[in-house]
């Protein structure tokens, strides 16, 4: 299909957002993402970044939609995986290009995101990462989806060229009227995990002296994650209802295995 109604400039962004990304890193300690239930609604928990002891982080990007609801959150979490086109859309400047297995493709064609892995490649800064983005149950981080006022997409994010899981990744949509709140969080450096049971041994190990860890996970990065978020999401926020529309997903929905 023809995407170029929907390649829109990247806008930039409000004072309030690049004043919090300036903002000292937050020391302190911060709860895990198998209790995201509990986390989503702590108020003294704003957008930001905070790390602990384990130079760990957690990363907190707010972004408000209008006429944006969890079906249409949903449905881009499915439509824009197999495409570069579509994933590019997220952000014309960041993002390089996503693709899907052929075991996934499945999954996706029905409209479903939940047990695909996305291979994606994009800058964050000016580095580019190349990442396997898995797609979990909800319930693995304390969460169900509802579907009518709320939702939650849940992933673990992969470095593909080192096979190192490096984070896990929260986008949560809460509706009332037609005005909706999407709370981003990233847990970066927590548990890295390798596949391989001795290098994962290993990476455990080295994770434990901080100025290692340092090299790799730092303020830097973090604070290039919530750029990232930051402006991709409020980019989306731009063409999403108006795409969602224009492809009569609503009408097409009976047809679809999903929840719309």
């Amino acid at each position: 299909m023809d995407l170029s109604k929907y390649k829109i400039p990247l806008s930039e962004l409000q004072d309030n957002k690049i004043q919090i990304i300036n903002r000292k890193v937050i020391e302190r300690e911060f709860i895990d993402f198998r209790n995201s239930n509990d986390l989503i609604n702590l108020e003294s928990v704003g957008d930001g970044i905070y790390k602990n002891k384990e130079n760990s982080y957690l990363i907190k990007c707010t972004t408000e939609f209008i006429d944006v609801t969890p079906k249409m959150i949903n449905w881009w979490f499915s439509w824009h995986l197999p495409c570069s086109d579509r994933y590019k859309l997220w952000h014309p400047r960041d993002h390089v290009s996503a693709r899907l297995i052929e075991a996934h493709k499945e999954l996706q064609s029905r409209g479903l995101y939940i047990g695909t892995d996305s291979y994606v490649e994009e800058y964050i800064g000016n580095k580019l990462q190349k990442l396997k983005i898995s797609f979990q149950e909800p319930r693995h981080f304390g969460l169900e989806n509802n579907y009518e006022n709320a939702t939650a997409v849940c992933a673990f994010v992969t470095d593909s060229r080192k096979e190192v899981r490096i984070a896990k990744i929260l986008h949560y949509l809460s509706k009332e009227n037609n005005k909706s709140s999407l709370k981003s969080f990233f847990w970066l450096g927590e548990e890295l995990n390798h596949p391989n049971a001795i290098i994962n041994m290993l990476l455990r190990l080295l994770s434990n002296f901080h100025y290692i860890k340092r090299f790799f996970i730092n303020d830097k990065l973090a604070r290039d994650l919530l750029t990232h978020c930051y402006e991709e999401m409020d980019h989306l926020s731009k063409f999403l209802p108006g795409l969602y529309s224009d492809l009569g997903i609503e009408q097409k929905s009976k047809k679809l295995d999903i929840p719309l």
